[in-house]
């Protein structure tokens, strides 16, 4: 795994991250979504389309402080 941070490998974990936008009259986002595309075309978590989904490691620091690191 490439070094993207000073937090420990096992700090990284693997999850399905949706990059559908979400469009508000004011703002777009990302959707938050991490959960699994269980069967079908459909995401059972955002009910975005599974083909929206993408793996992604992302680091989840043990002292619970946010940390930018992910790739692909």
């Amino acid at each position: 795994m490439k070094i993207c941070c000073e937090h420990k490998p096992e700090e990284h974990h693997v999850v399905e991250l949706c990059h559908q936008v979400i469009h508000y009259p004011s703002e777009d986002y990302m959707c938050v979504c991490e959960g699994l595309v269980a069967g079908g075309n459909v995401c059972a978590s955002c009910g975005h389309s599974a083909g929206d989904h993408g793996r992604e490691r992302i680091c989840r620091p043990n002292d619970g402080a946010f940390c930018p690191c992910r790739s692909s």
